[in-house]
């Protein structure tokens, strides 16, 4: 007895049908909806919120390898150190507002004023700075841990 060869279209039809056989179609269900966890935040340790930044010294390695400290003196002076290299100038200033440091520094006439911008960082208690020159346009990050 001959039987009739069926087609490569229903072969494919029929075994699309067989695979699709034990798919349901109804709707997955559902998986909850994650909340986001916060970190507990300290505010206690905000630069410039309740902790008066004054008297505070603030030290850290720049980007370019040099090790740099800061001390926030009364009045909104500040004296610096770059490495071996100390200087306290009454023209070098700080200043916090809305809760970013602001830092002044006049390094020479090749690069002009290092202007220091920084923000809390809570998970690492530090103070991220960004400097940039006002001369010569250098751009260095430091992070700052209070001393």
């Amino acid at each position: 007895m001959n039987l009739p060869r069926p087609s490569l279209a229903t072969v494919v039809f029929i075994a699309a049908t067989l695979a699709l056989a034990g798919c349901a179609v109804e709707d997955p269900a559902p998986v909850g909806t994650p909340t986001p966890t916060q970190a507990a935040i300290d505010t206690t340790s905000y630069i410039g919120e309740v902790i008066d930044p004054t008297g505070t010294r603030w030290a850290g390695r720049d980007s370019g390898g040099d090790e740099t400290t800061f001390i926030l003196h009364d009045g909104g002076t500040l004296a610096v150190k770059y490495g071996a290299k100390s200087y306290d100038d009454p023209n070098d200033t700080w200043q916090v507002v809305d809760g970013v440091l602001y830092l002044r520094v006049f390094l020479d006439d090749v690069n002009g004023e290092a202007e220091y911008v920084g923000t809390w960082n809570a998970e690492t208690s530090t103070i991220d700075t960004v400097m940039t020159t006002s001369v010569s346009g250098r751009h260095l990050t430091v992070a700052l841990v209070q001393q």
